[in-house]
């Protein structure tokens, strides 16, 4: 009981003013019910030194520390804030801008890196000439296959929730293959 009135006169004074030192008397009733006010309910009343911080709304945790000397309870409360996250990045590893590769099969792989966790709400999609590639997901690895010989654009995006939170660069790449005029795995014919 006596920490939820304490909280509540907490919220009360962080709204009023963001560093305020503040005297209030603390009293118990003859049914055990515990007071606080800003002036002495009863001569008995005891002070409670409260000392309050600026707090920030990202507040992560909260300790209370009650200590009592000569009738006096001295209460600190310590906020630990958390630092807010830098802005989210997304970038190509492999391959590199104007890479040649050489892929009869048209495979091609992709890695990224991000400064963020991917998971259900927070996940990656590769686009290659301006088109998803396959679904979102929250692996940074993409093998890309049976792509058509030439130049391709390739970007991965960061997606929260379907919507884009950060890009990577677009780069360049080329693919060069077999010509697709001789089958696969048909021999060369000797002259």
């Amino acid at each position: 009981m006596k920490l939820i009135n304490l909280v509540s006169m907490l919220l009360f004074t962080t709204a009023a003013s963001t560093a305020v030192a503040t005297t209030i008397y603390s009293w118990t009733d003859d049914n055990g019910v515990v007071h606080f006010s800003d002036t002495p309910g009863t001569p008995q009343a005891s002070t409670v030194e409260l000392s309050v911080t600026e707090v920030q709304p990202s507040m992560q945790s909260t300790s209370i520390n009650m200590t009592q000397a000569d009738n006096v309870e001295l209460i600190s409360i310590a906020t630990d804030i958390e630092p807010p996250l830098p802005a989210a990045t997304i970038s190509l590893l492999a391959p590199v801008h104007q890479q040649t590769i050489r892929s009869n099969d048209g495979d091609i792989k992709v890695r990224a890196v991000s400064n963020r966790k991917l998971n259900k709400h927070l996940q990656a999609q590769l686009v290659i000439d301006g088109k998803a590639y396959g679904g979102s997901q929250t692996d940074l690895t993409w093998l890309l296959t049976n792509i058509d010989r030439g130049s391709h654009q390739i970007q991965i995006q960061l997606l929260k929730n379907g919507k884009i939170l950060a890009s990577s660069e677009s780069i360049t790449v080329y693919l060069h293959r077999v010509s697709q005029a001789r089958p696969k795995n048909s021999p060369i014919q000797p002259r």
